[in-house]
């Protein structure tokens, strides 16, 4: 079964999660977190919420600031977060930094960070093929966007999956109690509100549903278009860097909405690094938000240079003297 690349590898384990990294056990089993059921009620709630909150509360410019900052904070969360760090290991950090990104990562919307990773390797692994629970090609458009996340296969988490971070009894317990952390965020949205944080005009309920329901509910759907519209060589208006033997398709539309995360073609080939965007033009919020952290020296050791052969098979330009992959 042909794999480009894999989430999870010897050559990542090189690399520690945690500067200070709690013992291994051999193996880990299922975590079970919540029922298919209630995570379908979760999201009926969620999106019901989403569509109800214009109308509930119209729009004011505090009102869109407020969702466009929320909406930011959990894209980020789930790409820069979920994604580059607790399913590909992009970079490093100390076990307490490791502890608050989970949290904030948490208010996404789209459990935990375990559950996350698991199933995003698992996908990696098993790219276009049957068991790729989210391939348009094996499965269609529907179930790859968010069908299979209804399925009772995936509603566990798998923490042989996940050695690397299952490890942590915290982070065990922020993705066991994702739901509570979440909720706990949006109460707080809504005290923010009532101290008169985002202004005279804006109300607990106005701030919860323009801060909370609205921006979660977007970022579940743009992050679902990556796995749906991401593999999906037959719709206009994306392109192919690398001849990857999936279908993965960088969309430049989709990279803005999701913060870098539609460079999906770039990241199947080389998806260990902490970019997505590749060239000059292929603008990564992410990235960049993680070169801060980086130069505050909040994390450490950010995987952000491509090798030369990736340069050389996707039309790059050398990386500069100096700046190459283990140089």
């Amino acid at each position: 079964m042909p794999v480009t690349v894999r989430c999870y590898s010897a050559a990542h384990s090189a690399l520690e999660p945690a500067m200070d990294a709690a013992p291994a056990r051999t193996r880990y089993g299922m975590q079970v977190t919540e029922s298919i059921r209630q995570t379908r009620i979760r999201y009926a709630l969620l999106f019901a919420a989403a569509v109800a909150t214009p109308l509930l509360y119209p729009p004011t410019t505090a009102l869109l600031l407020l969702a466009l900052v929320s909406y930011a904070i959990r894209m980020f969360g789930v790409e820069g977060i979920y994604h580059r760090y607790f399913s590909h290991r992009a970079f490093r950090c100390s076990r307490r930094v490791q502890f608050v990104l989970a949290v904030i990562a948490s208010q996404c919307g789209q459990h935990g960070p375990l559950w996350w990773a698991s199933v995003h390797r698992h996908h990696h692994q098993n790219v276009e093929a049957p068991e790729d629970p989210i391939s348009p090609r094996q499965h269609g458009l529907f179930h790859s966007h968010v069908g299979w996340v209804w399925c009772e296969r995936y509603k566990d988490t798998d923490l042989d999956r996940v050695p690397d971070f299952a490890r942590y009894p915290e982070i065990l317990w922020v993705n066991r109690h994702y739901t509570l952390l979440m909720l706990s965020g949006a109460f707080f949205i809504w005290l923010l509100a009532r101290a008169g944080v985002f202004g005279p005009e804006v109300s607990g309920g106005a701030a919860l549903m323009w801060g909370f329901f609205l921006p979660t509910a977007l970022g579940v759907q743009t992050v679902s278009m990556v796995n749906s519209l991401g593999h999906f060589r037959r719709l206009p208006g994306g392109y192919r860097r690398f001849d990857t033997e999936d279908d993965s398709v960088n969309r430049p539309l989709l990279a803005l909405f999701t913060m870098g995360g539609g460079w999906h073609n770039n990241h199947h080939r080389y998806g260990a690094s902490a970019r997505a965007g590749f060239a000059w033009y292929e603008l990564d919020l992410t990235f960049l938000i993680l070169k801060l952290l980086a130069l505050l020296g909040i994390i450490h050791d950010l995987r952000d240079r491509l090798p030369d052969d990736v340069r050389e098979e996707g039309g790059l330009a050398p990386a500069p003297a100096g700046d190459k992959v283990g140089g």
